[in-house]
Parts: C-alpha cells; sequence; structure tokens
C-alpha cells in the first residue's frame, strides 16, 4: 500500500468537489419545465368601431321587437278600435241666436223613462233654431203633412200612402264583418205643427239588440241625423246639428228606446238626454217594423210647410248574438258620414192644406 500523501488527498478531494459541483449544479442551469410558472393574459377589449357595431344592432334589433309587438296588438285590438267611442254626456249646448236651450232632466225636473234617460217637457228646449227654406230639389226625401197623425204602436195600418226612401248605400263595416248582404231598410216620413213621425220596415235575417241609451247603435237599430240650417253649409256637426238613434229593443224584456245626440261649437256630438221622443216597434218574420213621433222641440226646431233641412236615414246591423257591436251600416246617401252634414241628403216639409 502506497502510503497517502498531501497530494494524492488533495487531488482526491479537488476531484471529488468537483464532480459534487457539476452535479449539483445541472438542476440550477437547466430548470424542469414542469416548474415554470403560468400567467393568465389580460382580456383582449375589443375595438371602438366593433363595439359599436355591436351597440347599433342591438338597438336595432331591440326596435324590431318593439314593431313586431305593436303590431300584433294593433291587430288584436282592432275590433275594438273600429267600435266609436262616446264621450260622457254634457249639458245640451245652445243655439246661437235662441233662448237657452238646457232640456236634461236634472235641469228641468223631468221624468224618467224605462232606460234611465231624462225626459223633459216638450216645450223645455226653449226657441228654436233659425231654419232656411230652399226649394225642393231631385233626390230630397219628401215628409208628406198630416192631420190625424198615426198612432205609434209599430203598426202601420193607420200610415197614409207616404213617399218611400231607401236605405241603399253601406257606408260602414267592420274590419271581421262577413259580407253578408242581409239589411235593407224603407222609410216613410210625415209631419206637422207638433212631431216628425217616423215609419221604418226592416228587412234582417238575425236579430240582435243587448243595449240601452247611448250605446244602442252596438245593435240591430234604425238612425237619422238632421241638420236644422243646411243653407249654412257646414262641414261638421254644430248646435243646429242633430242625431236620433231608435231602437226597437230586443223584443224580449228590453224595450224599444230612443238616444239623442246633439252637436256643439266645438264639432263634436255628445250624448243629449232629456227628449219626449216616443218608439214603438214589432218583430216580423224578415225582420221588424218600428215607428217613432219625434217633437219638434227634440230638434229645437219650429217646422214651416216647404222648410228644407238636411237628413241621413241609417239603419244599424249586428249578427253576431251575445255581442254588442256595430257590424254594418246603411244609409240613404251613398258619402254619408257621422260629422259631416255636408255629407247628409236633404228633406222637404211638404205643404199641408191651405
Amino acid at each position: 500500500m502506497l502510503p497517502e500523501n498531501d497530494c494524492g488527498r488533495q487531488t482526491v478531494d479537488r476531484n471529488t468537489r468537483l464532480r459534487l459541483a457539476v452535479r449539483h449544479s445541472l438542476p440550477m442551469s437547466r430548470p424542469h419545465p414542469y416548474y415554470d410558472r403560468w400567467e393568465p393574459e389580460p382580456p383582449e377589449e375589443p375595438e371602438p368601431g366593433r363595439r359599436w357595431l355591436l351597440l347599433a344592432l342591438g338597438v336595432v334589433v331591440g326596435a324590431c321587437l318593439v314593431v313586431v309587438c305593436v303590431a300584433g296588438g294593433y291587430f288584436l285590438l282592432q275590433p275594438i278600435l273600429a267600435q266609436p267611442t262616446l264621450p260622457a254626456p254634457p249639458a245640451i249646448p245652445t243655439v246661437p241666436g235662441s233662448a237657452e236651450t238646457a232640456t236634461a232632466a236634472a235641469a228641468t225636473g223631468g221624468a224618467t223613462d224605462g232606460d234611465g234617460e231624462g225626459t223633459a217637457p216638450p216645450d223645455a228646449t226653449g226657441a228654436p233654431a233659425a231654419t232656411v227654406t230652399l226649394p225642393a230639389e231631385a233626390g230630397d226625401v219628401i215628409a208628406t203633412f198630416i192631420s190625424n197623425p198615426p198612432v205609434t204602436d209599430g203598426a202601420l195600418d193607420d200610415w197614409p200612402a207616404t213617399p218611400t226612401v231607401r236605405s241603399a248605400h253601406r257606408v260602414y263595416a267592420f274590419s271581421g264583418w262577413d259580407g253578408s248582404n242581409d239589411l235593407d231598410a224603407v222609410w216613410q216620413l210625415a209631419w206637422d205643427e207638433g212631431r216628425l213621425y217616423i215609419a221604418v220596415q226592416v228587412t234582417d235575417d238575425v236579430h240582435v239588440q243587448m243595449q240601452e241609451g247611448a250605446l244602442v247603435y252596438q245593435g240591430d237599430s234604425v238612425e237619422l241625423q238632421v241638420d236644422m240650417n243646411p243653407g249654412a253649409g257646414a262641414t261638421r256637426v254644430n248646435p243646429a246639428t242633430s242625431q236620433v238613434i231608435l231602437s226597437p229593443g230586443d223584443f224580449a224584456g228590453r224595450p224599444p228606446s230612443a238616444a239623442r245626440f246633439r252637436g256643439t261649437e266645438g264639432g263634436e256630438l255628445p250624448y243629449a238626454p232629456g227628449h219626449s221622443i216616443e218608439v214603438a216597434a214589432r218583430q216580423t218574420a224578415d225582420g221588424y217594423v218600428l215607428e217613432a213621433a219625434i217633437p219638434w222641440a227634440d230638434l229645437n226646431l219650429t217646422p214651416a210647410a216647404g222648410t228644407r233641412l238636411g237628413l241621413a236615414l241609417n239603419a244599424n246591423d249586428n249578427d253576431t248574438p251575445g255581442v254588442a257591436r256595430q257590424e254594418v251600416m246603411m244609409s240613404s246617401e251613398p258619402g254619408r258620414t257621422l260629422t259631416n252634414p255636408s255629407t247628409w241628403g236633404t228633406i222637404i216639409l211638404e205643404s199641408g192644406p191651405e
């Protein structure tokens, strides 16, 4: 055995230290990839142009949804919207140049009839409106003067032979009308110093009347619109214009009735309760017969032979049992509109015996 010496030990120690240094330095110089740390990247912000494009697309989609909803609601509500809306009953207006003409039952102390409308005395309307007497023209309706007025009972056996006029023109039909043409109305008119007399024979295969008062137009009924001063050439309703709707009732528990409306200075046609109109009706095999006696005082007019008035004669039809709705209107005037008296026809009060 060779003796140890310092040089040998130093050589061995140097080699050992070198190997140890190399062994321990490898992990430090090349770390394993598993020890790498993952750092998440920040989210990518959209470019400004793209952000405005997305916003505009959202606005367009929202607007389309709103339009679809509004259109759907309109079509669903169309049958209801097609029906006219009546304003609340105000006080009856006065006719310019006349005395005060308040005729509401509350002001006159009149009685109340079966349908809840006030009934004022015949002379409660005060002085008549001014009228214009014009010569008869072709197409004028003739009201015959009579000395012996017929009884208002729904029977026409006591009516004189007077000219007739037909409501032959369809001027309204609601959107859901089935197109059936089953309504016809033939009128006769007469007068004396106190009243205007109406007789109308209506042909209608289905009778529906569920309403009273101001809403009778929503069932089978007839009506007349009168302009007491057609010479003024008015193009909208006014205090000289009136509308009277006559209901035959339902021929069961609901009696015949009348509803009156009167124009205002503002061009409206509100409900005007407080009248003395008499109505009677009888059902027939193919419809009904209706009679009415309308005091001239309820039209705010004093009649005179040869007087010419504006007039439209209309018939309302409802063929849907259980539903209150105006489905069709036939008129004596092809261009008739509700609030424009210039679209109504004319009537001449025929001269009576001298």
